[in-house]
């Protein structure tokens, strides 16, 4: 498996993440990849266009067909399988801007959003024509800069909100933040699901989730009693009911098979 990160630099912070190169050639069988919604959608550039995803506890699967597509409201696990090669380019968007590229997503599931910008198909030609993973990268850079935007005043906001709940490691609580900016929960609540599309619960809960994940990759020694405590979980039910949430299995069928490509969270 080759995965390659890209962080970008300022302005393009303002609308991405990060964006990751992933190619796994499985000869002679089948190839398959976890995904773990992390509440950033995705631009995703396919290279082979033919795989299967499944979702869900009792796994529904979809085949996958598009060229550039994005995972929209399904229920966890993931994962996408498919037989020989598996090449991915994706640009993961930032939390706040979700809305501004999304908010007409009607369809559950893989979404082909290839007709949303007439520049997301000359994209996927350009970055799968190219060999180094640093030409890959300096595309995508070009790419969003086509698509910088000052941010609304509820971008603005909600991004503070992001900020404070990124800060604290998802430590933190909506009745917290509340306090914090001295808006009610409800304000809150309503123009973060606005421009987020998921609700700030739910959010709060990823962010803890994925950042005990991260932790647990770098520090295998340490126990997950030990660990959900850190992260303000004092009953262990309550624990695996959010690790399921967002990770879709228990914490330790999950840690038991710690997926390679989550490593490039660290």
């Amino acid at each position: 498996m080759v995965i390659s990160l890209h962080n970008p630099e300022k302005p393009l912070d303002i609308l991405f993440k990060e964006c990751y190169y992933i190619h796994l050639d499985h000869e002679g069988g089948t190839g398959r990849i976890p995904v773990i919604d992390d509440c950033c959608y995705d631009l995703v550039f396919f290279k082979e266009a033919a795989g299967i995803f499944y979702y869900g506890e009792n796994p529904k699967k979809v085949a996958i067909q598009n060229k550039v597509f994005t995972i929209h409201n399904v229920t966890p696990p993931y994962r996408i399988e498919g037989t020989g090669a598996l090449t991915f380019f994706t640009i993961k968007l930032q939390p706040w801007v979700n809305a501004h590229f999304f908010s007409s997503l009607q369809n559950e599931g893989v979404v082909d959003i290839s007709k949303f910008d007439s520049q997301l198909l000359p994209f996927y030609q350009q970055v799968f024509a190219i060999d180094e993973v640093s030409g890959k990268f300096s595309l995508a850079d070009d790419f969003m800069n086509k698509n910088l935007f000052e941010l609304t005043p509820s971008m603005e906001f909600v991004k503070e909100i992001c900020g404070c709940v990124y800060e604290s490691q998802g430590k933190i609580t909506v009745n917290q933040l509340s306090e914090h900016f001295n808006r009610s929960r409800q304000y809150l609540g309503k123009v973060f699901k606005k421009e987020v599309m998921y609700s700030l619960k739910k959010f709060i809960i990823t962010v803890r989730i994925l950042d005990l994940v991260k932790h647990k990759a770098k520090n295998p020694d340490i126990s997950l009693t030990h660990l959900s405590y850190d992260y303000g979980y004092f009953d262990q039910p309550h624990f695996i009911n959010d690790f399921k949430k967002v990770c879709g299995v228990n914490p330790l069928q999950f840690f038991n098979n710690l997926p390679e490509f989550l490593l490039r969270h660290q």
